[in-house]
């Protein structure tokens, strides 16, 4: 008997083993689905989703890389159009407050720990860039390490060399944490007080300059009082998210799948600070782990459920934008929840997340319809939008990893078919083998969808199954 059990054991290792190398998840679907039924209203419009909504955002020190920035990296531009020929990209972070402009001075990509360098030449390099992609940019500059007068030489040269582009400055990254930016860390008036300084120097060399701010980590209260202070004299309120520090204990996938209720209520105090100061607000960084993001978890498919989920969130609280953190980060090497990665040869490519990006670019658009959910225990979200055609998209993202759900939609008026396109790995936990639309995305950035699948429909009610961790995109006519 003893031996008998040893070699059921040894069968289930190598089980687990094959299924492991195969690809296939650990986290097998457990009984019958769960049945949603979703009935979208054509006629409540919950907000207009912003047409500039997607947005990535870099350390400056991405803009002092050679051969990355620029008009001949056509893998990257590819990957940027794939998104959309509007978008914004954010130049900050950290290094922001460690850079110096020099115009004819020798690059340097630099940790936080050192002095980022970029000239003039990175600066074409970048407008070249955004010219290729018909993309914006917001400018990040130094307020915890240089000068007002240093800002202000290198808004005129940022502003010289981007043109129109150029969407708005932001001074200083993540104020309400770093007590360098005041003799009191905590002090509002303090930092303001430095705020007013430099942005009146900008504006001294560049009288046409535009602002953003106050770039906070997480503090509404500062944002709320730079709201009141500045709303005659800003273009957009920003804020940063993350779901917690990559070394905490709950950097795990199921927390980073599951509801972050606390977020979502800042959410809506966000919206109620943008509605009363008549200025739109954007999280202008934002991924799953702070620190560089969490081996295994930020660069799972899981991750590209996340994105895809958390972006209709914000747009459902009428947030102006995402910028999805990406590439080199502040201590100098590749985030893992990076949605676009490179190797020294400045080769790119999409992981996993930028898949969620893909989808949330075909049917986030225009506005977003009122949609009720009927179901049991299934973490399952649907976003529901028409677009500038009329036609009517639903989203549905399966976050649970054990339930199927059976989707029944009743058609709105006007809609008598249903088509699908798929977000799909072979594992909640896949990193390669992604794909959107039936696509994958090519070694070069090209990114061609497939025929969408057509759906069931019966008694105006359309009908699918979407297994456990997967999304679909119905197009509804």
């Amino acid at each position: 008997m003893l031996a008998r059990c040893k070699i059921c054991f040894r069968f289930s290792l190598l089980i687990t083993a094959l299924l492991i190398l195969s690809g296939v998840s650990m986290h097998a679907a457990s009984g019958r689905p769960e049945t949603v039924r979703i009935r979208i209203d054509p006629d409540t419009v919950v907000n207009r989703i912003s047409p500039v909504f997607i947005g990535l955002g870099y350390e400056t020190s991405a803009v002092a890389q050679t051969n990355y920035f620029t008009a001949g990296n056509a893998t990257l531009i590819r990957l940027y159009r794939n998104l959309g020929a509007h978008g914004l990209i954010r130049i900050g972070g950290n290094i922001s407050d460690h850079t110096r402009y020099e115009a004819d001075g020798a690059p340097a990509v630099q940790t936080e720990r050192e002095v980022t360098v970029i000239n003039r030449a990175n600066l074409n390099d970048l407008a070249g860039f955004v010219r290729a992609t018909g993309w914006q940019v917001m400018w990040g500059l130094n307020l915890g390490t240089g000068s007002k007068e240093a800002a202000a030489q290198e808004a005129v040269a940022v502003d010289q060399a981007l043109g129109s582009p150029l969407q708005s400055f932001e001074i200083g990254n993540e104020v309400d944490i770093h007590g360098r930016y005041d003799l009191n860390c905590g002090d509002f008036a303090a930092y303001r007080s430095n705020y007013l300084a430099y942005k009146a120097a900008i504006q001294m060399a560049l009288p046409s300059a535009v602002f953003s701010g106050p770039d906070v980590a997480g503090n509404v209260g500062w944002l709320r009082s730079f709201a009141e202070n500045e709303r005659g004299d800003i273009r957009l309120l920003t804020h940063h998210y993350y779901r917690c520090g990559a070394r905490s204990p709950e950097a795990t996938l199921e927390n980073l799948l599951n509801p972050d209720t606390a977020w979502q209520e800042k959410l809506q105090q966000l919206a109620v600070i943008s509605r009363e100061s008549k200025v739109p607000f954007r999280i202008n960084e934002i991924n799953s782990f702070y620190g560089g993001g969490k081996a295994g978890v930020s660069d799972s498919f899981g991750s590209a459920l996340w994105c895809l989920d958390n972006m209709f969130v914000l747009a459902s609280c009428g947030c102006d934008g995402v910028n999805m953190e990406t590439d080199i980060n502040q201590l100098g090497w590749i985030s893992h929840y990076s949605p676009v990665v490179h190797d020294a040869a400045m080769a790119c490519h999409a992981r996993p997340e930028y898949y969620g990006m893909l989808a949330f670019a075909l049917a986030g658009k225009g506005n977003l319809l009122k949609a009720t959910l009927d179901k049991g225990d299934v973490n399952l979200t649907a976003y529901a939008t028409k677009d500038e055609h009329g036609a009517v998209w639903l989203t549905a993202i399966n976050k649970d990893f054990a339930l199927d759900a059976t989707l029944e939609i009743s058609l709105p008026r006007g809609c008598s078919s249903a088509a699908a396109f798929w977000l799909r790995a072979p594992a909640v936990e896949a990193k390669d083998h992604v794909t959107f639309a039936g696509a994958e995305v090519a070694a070069d950035g090209q990114w061609t969808p497939g025929a969408a699948e057509p759906v069931t429909v019966k008694d105006r009610t359309a009908a699918l199954l979407v297994p456990h961790a997967s999304a679909v995109v119905l197009r509804l006519r």
